[in-house]
């Protein structure tokens, strides 16, 4: 169930969105001020916030730049309610960070359909972020799966370390040396062509150096 806050300092307004939001299916909670509006998003995480521009303290636009600078309520659709329908005042609602404009009179067809227009943008930012993170934590195996393959340092009969710092994006390079016999060392060295998935599968051998005791 999508959790939906609605800040006005009008109860009338609280009671009538409450009650059309909550009859499609949505769980809403209400506050008649700015900082409470502010302190039940961080609390409560909604997915989508509704509030109106005009209010006594902390007006519409002051927080909506708050919400939408917490980085833990960065898929919040925030709509702003308002009176005010002026190219100029819209500019500054969007300068401010808000997605989306209810008007008043509140017009319950279009309140509905912006709502659910809302939450569905803010699902697909949800599920992005999931993306990113999943992609994040396969680039960290991916990275300790390289850092397993590389050679232990090496201090007789000369001193070999490495440093190992995985890129952002996947690749392969990697390199290896060992000893032949008693007299001969081996150093390899792979590459990949770019980065990615492609380069993921294209490595190639790029140099190879032989070494003799002298």
């Amino acid at each position: 169930m999508f959790k939906i806050l609605v800040i006005d300092d009008d109860l009338s307004i609280q009671i009538l969105l409450k009650r059309i939001l909550q009859k499609q299916g949505y769980e809403v909670v209400a506050v008649n001020n700015g900082e409470e509006g502010i302190a039940q998003a961080v609390a409560h995480h909604p997915a989508l916030i509704i509030c109106d521009w005009i209010m006594p303290g902390l007006n519409g636009l002051e927080v909506c730049h708050r919400i939408k600078n917490d980085p833990n309520l960065s898929t919040t659709f925030f709509i702003l309610l308002t009176s005010l329908d002026s190219v100029a005042d819209r500019v500054k609602g969007l300068d401010a960070g808000a997605d989306d404009f209810i008007t008043k009179p509140i017009e319950q067809h279009e309140l509905k359909a912006r709502v659910r227009a809302g939450l569905r943008l803010h699902q697909a930012s949800r599920d992005l972020q999931t993306q990113k993170l999943l992609l994040e934590e396969q680039l960290t195996e991916a990275a300790e799966y390289v850092r397993s393959l590389l050679p232990e340092p090496m201090s007789q009969p000369f001193t070999i370390n490495s440093r190992f710092i995985p890129s952002r994006q996947l690749g392969g390079d990697c390199f290896d040396y060992y000893w032949l016999d008693n007299e001969a060392s081996l150093f390899i060295l792979l590459d990949t062509a770019g980065h990615g998935l492609k380069a993921t599968s294209l490595l190639f051998l790029s140099s190879i150096f032989t070494f003799t005791r002298s």
